[in-house]
């Protein structure tokens, strides 16, 4: 089953390893098969094979038949698109975008939506990266034909593309087969304003912002969550919002190795676990925060974001000679 998406007109030349974090224009909408008329070379059809790139494809397909009409995209802070850590069973994941970033859209409009935004499977992101990045190159893709475009591809070249759901799991292509409509799955968000590019710490009056599907709009935010941690039995963990206004608190006195405690005041719950003893990395403290999309990190997390004053870690770990431990992490939270 194929199902026609748009066609996207390159920014930059690949040849040249450039790309744009502005992302691409869809000059059509789903089903539509006409290839909309532009400066530059028509180099045929990109078919993305959704078998093992199903999650790519279903954000595709849902800025395609769900989101009303726009596209925008820009560089994501630490907690949206860093590897996720999965010591508490989550899959390892970043974010996605469509269109994507290798390929150009018109600058950024209030009140459009040009760009869908979903944390996926890190694995199927890349091979459906792979895949463009092949066409492009003029390689023979999993699926389809070769770019019919010689040589480099340039600016002003455009393309159709397709989806291909051959061998694809169902239960990730629901925005491309429309099972269930488009209700959020809790994975899809976008940008909603866009002001100065997202720095530490996260200020939405003077930043880029996003929300989450489904939401009316509500911004996601940068929550916080403090440790102090004396031994191996004695905890004190606190969450705050994104004005650093404390929601909630718990104490224990008494924690089992490996044992878990829900700390309630945000949107959300966060969830903390004790991953045995106390070491000086903050590695035997586990978090996750169930929305807006599974969120989970360890006290030793290392993240790529030059944003934060920890060097990327998701986490401040502080070790006095008395065997206490203070943690201060940070991670993305929708608004109330």
């Amino acid at each position: 089953m194929k199902l026609a998406a748009a066609a996207v007109l390159l920014l930059q030349s690949m040849a040249t390893g450039s790309s744009t974090p502005e992302g691409a224009v869809l000059a059509e909408r789903a089903h539509s098969r006409d290839v909309v008329k532009r400066a530059g070379r028509d180099c045929g059809t990109f078919t993305m094979a959704c078998e093992g790139a199903g999650n790519a494809c279903n954000n595709a397909c849902f800025h395609i038949n769900c989101q009303p009409g726009g596209q925008a995209s820009t560089t994501m802070v630490q907690a949206f698109h860093d590897p996720q850590d999965n010591r508490l069973g989550d899959t390892t994941i970043n974010c996605d975008e469509w269109p994507m970033a290798t390929t150009r859209q018109a600058d950024f409009v209030p009140g459009q939506v040009r760009n869908s935004l979903r944390c996926i499977d890190q694995t199927e992101n890349s091979y459906a990266g792979g895949q463009l990045a092949a066409f492009i190159r003029g390689d023979l893709p999993a699926r389809g034909q070769r770019k019919t475009c010689a040589g480099t591809v340039v600016t002003g070249d455009f393309w159709q593309v397709k989806f291909d759901l051959t061998g694809a799991d169902p239960s990730k292509t629901r925005y491309c087969t429309q099972t269930g409509g488009c209700a959020n799955d809790q994975y899809q968000f976008h940008m909603t304003s866009k002001a100065s590019a997202i720095d530490f710490p996260y200020n939405p009056s003077t930043m880029n912002r996003y929300t989450q599907e489904g939401t009316g709009g509500k911004d996601l935010l940068q929550c916080s969550v403090t440790v102090h941690r004396v031994g191996d039995m004695a905890f004190n963990i606190a969450v705050y919002d994104n004005t650093g206004a404390k929601r909630g608190e718990k104490a224990l006195s008494a924690f089992a190795n490996t044992a878990s405690i829900d700390v309630p005041g945000l949107p959300h719950i966060l969830t903390f676990k004790k991953n045995g003893p106390l070491v000086a990395s903050g590695a035997a403290n586990l978090f996750v925060y169930r929305s807006p999309f599974p969120v989970s990190w360890g006290g030793d997390t290392q993240g790529s974001s030059p944003y934060n004053p920890t060097n990327g870690k998701w986490c401040s770990v502080t070790n006095s000679g008395t065997g206490t431990q203070d943690l201060l992490c940070y991670f993305p939270c929708p608004a109330a």
